[in-house]
């Protein structure tokens, strides 16, 4: 292979299409990999340039969790074909590509076999993927030495300059040499203020306990959830559900998304996430003709047209927008399921203040003079029919036409009768339990239906008919209040709730 001659993804695809191949994987490589980095319970490695996939499927059998990335699809393609699923392969290129679809919990090994000498930013690729390693993790390089490189093939290998400095940016690094190959332990990345400000596309903060999102939603995402960052400002548009379009260029992550799956946005800033459902992808050949069959202000509400097009341009140069801009539509419908709750309801029940509940059918005579009942009971007040919710299965509704039943004899509050009141009953020293009330419009009793009620002596022991000032005599003023309030609400000339005490 003549990688020298290799500037593009095209010209990778066709190397490999022309069967050129690297070296194989060395039994002195697999043994120093099984000797310093073995793999941890539950570990995962990624992989990078991982070509037609000797090194990915080894480090599978070594008991990693791996994801293999490569420019090239050519080999990508062959790396599916010979090794299956012993990891899951990913068309990124690492030095232009969002890193979106890597996991955002980060890695436990990183390798890079015969690529670092590739590598047009080395000094912020590297210190990048190395923010992407767990505590702990180790970059693992793999290169020729250019001392023992032929001259023409000297781009592919690293000299003792570029090794040196390469090693200095690392807590610890330890170096073995075999078979004309630089093989470079790196833990502990330095983090440098250039390093962070130049960043590729879609890295993160070092991957510790603080700094890392968990990795709960990656472990159970399915194959049609997709993850995109935003920043902050963007983000909180997302949130106010202001901005329903985003725009991305069509890189092979983004290309796969499709109507009905889901997106994961991320804030940049803050780690907060939501989730939502993708209702169109609509490709474009430029940003203008985006903007001019979109409605800007649902890309981006705080910006006018030309600023929003500078924007996408500064994010997306010319080389990216060729690749074709996309506009994903989505809704406000969710797109993953809900967490746990963080305790069970009857765990949840103990800790709240309990209620009881009664439901009452407020009726008058033919000429709207209220109707109560006199209890037997306590201070004797007078009542509406009905009672306290204290049978399984019952509504307040429910609850308030049995009551008035057995309290009557009538059946009343049939129908779909109006809720005229809620009213929430403070406890006190009288009763030691807040109490809720739905208050519900039993309309009007006929005469007839008035010489019919039979009281049960057990709860009440007289009926009566009065207008409001008649009541207002016989009642204690905060009975009354009650009474007035339903009176007010069903005329329509008060609140519908109502808070007392006892």
């Amino acid at each position: 292979m003549t990688p020298h001659m290799f500037t593009s993804q095209e010209e990778w695809d066709r190397g490999y299409a022309d069967g050129r191949r690297y070296r194989q994987l060395s039994d002195s490589e697999r043994a120093l990999l099984a000797t310093h980095v073995p793999a941890p319970d539950a570990g995962r490695a990624l992989d990078v340039g991982c070509g037609v996939g000797e090194l990915a499927a080894h480090l599978a059998g070594l008991g990693y969790a791996v994801d293999a990335v490569d420019w090239s699809e050519t080999a990508l393609a062959e790396a599916r074909t010979r090794h299956g699923d012993a990891a899951r392969w990913l068309r990124l290129d690492v030095e232009g590509d969002d890193w979106e679809p890597l996991h955002v919990d980060g890695y436990d090994l990183i390798t890079l076999r015969f690529v670092a000498a590739f590598l047009h930013a080395r000094d912020r690729t590297l210190p990048a993927l190395g923010r992407r390693l767990r505590p702990g993790g180790t970059l693992a390089v793999i290169t020729p030495l250019a001392a023992d490189t032929p001259a023409e093939r000297r781009c592919i290998a690293l000299d003792e300059d570029e090794l040196a400095a390469l090693q200095n940016r690392w807590a610890t690094a330890e170096r073995h040499d075999t078979e004309g190959l630089a093989f470079l332990i790196l833990r502990g990345p330095r983090r440098t203020e250039a390093a962070a400000q130049n960043s590729p596309p879609g890295t993160r903060t070092p991957a510790t306990p603080s700094s890392t999102e968990s990795g709960e939603a990656t472990a159970t995402a399915s194959p049609r959830e997709h993850h995109f960052h935003l920043l902050g400002r963007y983000y909180g548009q997302v949130e106010s559900g202001r901005k329903t379009v985003e725009v991305r260029v069509a890189t092979p992550d983004k290309a796969a998304v499709e109507a009905g799956d889901a997106i994961v946005f991320h804030d940049r800033a803050s780690g907060r996430k939501l989730d939502i459902v993708v209702k169109r992808v609509t490709p474009y050949a430029s940003f203008e003709e985006l903007l001019d069959a979109e409605d800007p202000s649902r890309i981006d509400p705080d910006a006018p047209r030309e600023e929003l097009l500078v924007t996408l341009r500064r994010i997306y140069p010319p080389d990216r927008e060729a690749l074709g801009p996309l506009a994903f539509e989505f809704d406000h419908r969710t797109g993953r399921p809900g967490r746990s709750l963080p305790m069970t309801p009857a765990q949840y029940a103990q800790t709240v203040p309990h209620h009881t509940v009664y439901g009452c059918l407020y009726v008058r005579d033919e000429h709207d003079r209220p109707v109560q009942l006199r209890s037997v009971y306590g201070s004797r007040p007078w009542q509406f029919p009905g009672g306290n919710l204290d049978t399984q299965g019952e509504d307040p509704l429910q609850t308030a036409r049995r009551e008035a039943f057995e309290e009557t004899g009538l059946e009343i509050g049939l129908g779909t009768p109006k809720l005229l009141l809620t009213h929430f009953l403070r406890a006190g020293s009288q009763m030691p339990l807040n109490k809720v009330g739905f208050i519900f419009d039993g309309g009007r009793l006929t005469a007839d239906q008035l010489r019919r009620i039979r009281l049960d002596p057990v709860e009440h022991d007289m009926w009566a008919v009065h207008d409001l000032d008649g009541w207002r005599q016989l009642m204690a003023p905060v009975a009354f209040t009650h009474l007035e309030a339903v009176e007010r609400a069903r005329l329509g000339e008060g609140p519908a709730y109502l808070t007392t005490h006892t």
